[in-house]
């Protein structure tokens, strides 16, 4: 029998998940494929989305809508492999698919595929005859948020200083309550609140969770069908597998579930039809009926559940999976053996979903920090950390009830959210700190093509004092905040009019109650996420101009703004002075850390002056996946010494190959940050190679250092342990090193899928510059 707790040894799974496993893992598309869900069978030819809205032409458009998302599952075959004991896979992709973040999206180059390619002009006149209905608003809708600020030359920068609307997606339903009520449950509630109104709009929407309510029902039922068509011509333990997989999928049709079996194959099935996005807090909903299982029995053995739930998850990409954390109601730790299992599990299959993060409070046990490094020191860099004390304050403080805070979980790339409770916006957009001061000591001219964008603030050979450099800054930043933020929330309206959210709706508070889809304001929380970018490289900016400008004058401003305007060429002992006598942030450094927490205070709390049309103010968040490497792109030479092009960093943590001090010195300057205001997800990559993990010993110091920045200040923490040798022998030598697990801004990837620039990224992190 196994013992999740022990961490030295891993879990011993049985023949049938070993076998699950290898056959699903054959089947695993590229991570990005993974991310995007694009895991289902191929193209099929048909045209659900449109078929709905041609046959209900005077339907208002959530009806058509909902029809069109049942339509999309029941036409797509039930795909049941052999040796399943879970069921369900994605629809295929489509010429039209609604998805969360966006409505209906049209995908053209769904219709090359072979089932389409016959027919695709036919089926683009039908898009093109139905567009204002299927599409309710567009892109266009963002244009004023531009066009009313910037000139025509200033649209062709300004996405080096930001982007705004574009993702908007990433949300978690309340899976407690899919449990609880059960899609039968569920649905007389959305009867009883549609009994209670006259008002056209509730009842459409009413009427719309109605239709994809019954639409999950035959859904279930169809895969009931197909098992029990397999059972028919089956024998022995096959038979009895297949007529147990018609039993639980026909139960949950419309019952909430009573046994584990049932509970996760419901949470599956929801989890399909919420395009596998995030699934919350698992191991807490499910507990129970593990518990239950364990004592009474199952249909198969409950480690075999909760590891086959697993392999779907990683075979279709679910983005995030928290574990661990303190209960809502008595803020004790909540860390159970379902949390312990599940880590295991991931431990076992050593694969980047889903991604994992352990949610550490006080009193979390000393053994799932004892197995959390044991995971790290063997390559993985699942799971992230997150920090409940610090996390559960911040929300207090921008107005969450505590046990709503208390229940909070990370999702998409290291986000927060309120299951079931909030809409956060993640993302709005992404803001580019660094841009700021290029633009504050250019007189707000963009380097690149030398348009002005920002203010006239004077070049850096005008300002007398580094007070003056920094109110130029804080007026720069003030003064793209308002139209920046007015096009996020553009941005909103569009996912508002194409209720984009309409399927996550059902299980997010309050939707019915107030008759309102999640983008329109059903939510209870509405708070908006800007990502922040560049700040490091800001800090670090300030603090070489402060101490070898100002203070120390080793080096005039007229020199320094000549060298920063030539990129460097030709200044080259300048450049090495500002790279190794200026302070740098992450290096424990006052004056650089100083300036980070200043930075972020002030752009952070400016944020927060200005409301979502979700109804909350705005809060900051870091976690930029490849945002870093992007914005650096688009990023001049900085007076920190880095060259143009290169990155800026994809976490909260010091510029690329900037701490040149430790892990300890890099984390205490982390925890000096204004962290509860970054409370949209704010994480942080960590270096911790395996070479330091070797020994029991070395294991405790980390489970010591690492539990110390949780509890200390620290929001989230995202690993990577792989050695510096590994990497580079894995870019001359891909077929190597096919298991190296690296962590990127917000998720963990394989090193050899990676494209150059994000190897290089990661590699330079070590200081070893390629």
């Amino acid at each position: 029998m196994n013992d999740y707790r022990d961490s030295s040894k891993q879990i011993e799974l049985s023949d049938r998940i070993l076998e699950i496993f290898a056959e699903a893992k054959a089947r695993f598309k590229p991570r990005w494929a993974r991310e995007g869900t694009e895991t289902g069978p191929e193209a099929d030819g048909k045209t659900p989305f449109l078929d709905a809205f041609e046959s209900m032409p005077d339907e208002p458009y959530v009806v058509c809508l909902a029809q069109g998302i049942v339509n999309s599952w029941l036409m797509s075959d039930p795909v049941i492999y052999h040796n399943d004991i879970l069921v369900g896979v994605p629809r295929p992709f489509r010429p039209l698919v609604e998805h969360f973040h966006w409505g209906i999206c049209e995908s053209d180059k769904h219709l090359e595929a072979p089932a389409y390619k016959e027919h695709a002009e036919e089926i683009r006149e039908r898009i093109k005859k139905q567009k204002k209905r299927l599409f309710p608003r567009s892109w266009e809708h963002m244009d004023p948020g531009y066009s009313e600020v910037f000139n025509e030359k200033q649209k062709k920068s300004i996405g080096r200083l930001f982007w705004g609307g574009g993702y908007q997606g990433h949300t978690v339903p309340d899976y407690f309550r899919l449990l609880r009520d059960g899609i039968g449950g569920t649905l007389e509630r959305v009867h009883a609140y549609e009994a209670n109104t006259e008002d056209p709009k509730k009842l459409a929407l009413y009427r719309a969770m109605t239709i994809l309510l019954e639409g999950f029902t035959a859904f279930a039922c169809k895969y009931a069908e197909a098992a029990e068509e397999l059972a028919a011509h089956s024998e022995g333990e096959a038979r009895e597998r297949f007529t147990a997989i018609a039993a639980n999928c026909r139960f949950i049709s419309v019952n909430r579930p009573k046994t584990l079996y049932q509970a996760v194959q419901l949470v599956w099935f929801y989890s399909l039809w919420d395009w596998v996005d995030c699934v919350g807090r698992f191991d807490q909903y499910i507990y129970p009926f593990y518990e239950k299982s364990v004592r009474e029995g199952d249909k198969f053995p409950p480690e075999d559940i909760i590891a086959a739930i697993f392999v779907k998850f990683a075979e279709h990409g679910v983005h995030n999976l928290p574990l661990g954390g303190v209960d809502p109601r008595t803020g004790e730790d909540a860390t159970n053996d379902v949390s312990f299992l599940v880590l295991q599990i991931g431990r076992k299959f050593h694969t980047v979903h889903p991604r994992m993060v352990a949610r550490i409070d006080e009193n979390t046990p000393p053994a799932f920090m004892k197995l959390i490094v044991k995971m790290w020191s063997e390559g993985m860099s699942d799971p992230t950390l997150a920090s409940d004390p610090l996390i559960i304050e911040g929300l207090r403080e921008y107005g969450v009830s505590l046990e709503d805070a208390r229940s909070y979980t990370t999702l998409g790339c290291q986000e927060i959210e309120i299951p079931g409770k909030s809409n956060f916006g993640c993302e709005d957009g992404a803001f580019n700190l660094a841009k700021i001061f290029e633009y504050t000591i250019n007189d707000g001219c963009d380097r690149f093509d030398g348009v002005k964008m920002g203010l006239s603030t004077g070049h850096l050979a005008d300002f007398k004092s580094i007070d003056e450099v920094w109110d130029a800054f804080i007026e720069q930043m003030k003064h793209f905040i308002p139209p920046y933020l007015r096009i996020c929330n553009l941005g909103q309206e569009i996912r508002a009019a194409n209720a984009s959210k309409l399927v996550k709706s059902i299980f997010t508070d309050d939707c019915i109650a107030r008759g309102l889809h999640m983008d329109e304001g059903g939510a209870m929380y509405g708070y908006g996420v800007i990502e922040t970018a560049g700040a490091s490289a800001a800090a670090d900016s300030f603090a070489a101009v402060d101490k070898l400008v100002f203070r120390e004058k080793k080096i005039s401003p007229e020199t320094l703004e000549a060298a920063i305007a030539a990129n460097f060429e030709g200044y080259e002992k300048e450049r090495q002075l500002l790279l190794n006598q200026a302070p740098k942030y992450g290096n424990d450094d006052p004056l650089a850390d100083e300036y980070m927490c200043r930075i972020l205070d002030a752009f952070w709390s400016e944020i927060g002056k200005y409301r979502s049309v979700r109804g909350g103010v705005f809060t900051g968040a870091c976690s930029l996946l490849t945002g870093g490497i992007s914005f650096g792109e688009k990023t001049w030479a900085m007076p920190d010494g880095r060259f143009k092009g290169e990155p800026l960093g994809n976490t909260i943590g010091p510029r690329t190959g900037a701490d040149h001090c430790g892990v300890t010195a890099m984390l205490t300057s982390v925890m000096k940050l204004p962290l509860k205001k970054g409370i949209g997800g704010t994480t942080l990559n960590v270096l911790i190679p395996c070479d330091m993990t070797k020994t029991e010993e070395q294991r405790e110091k980390i489970e010591a250092i690492m539990t110390a920045y949780m509890m200390d200040g620290g929001q989230m923490a995202q690993i990577t342990t792989a050695n510096l040798e590994d990497m580079l022998d894995a870019k001359v030598h891909p077929e190597r090193h096919g298991d190296l697990i690296v962590r990127v801004g917000g998720y963990s990837a394989f090193f050899v899928e990676m494209d150059p620039v994000s190897q290089d990224e990661i590699i330079k992190r070590y200081g070893a510059v390629q």
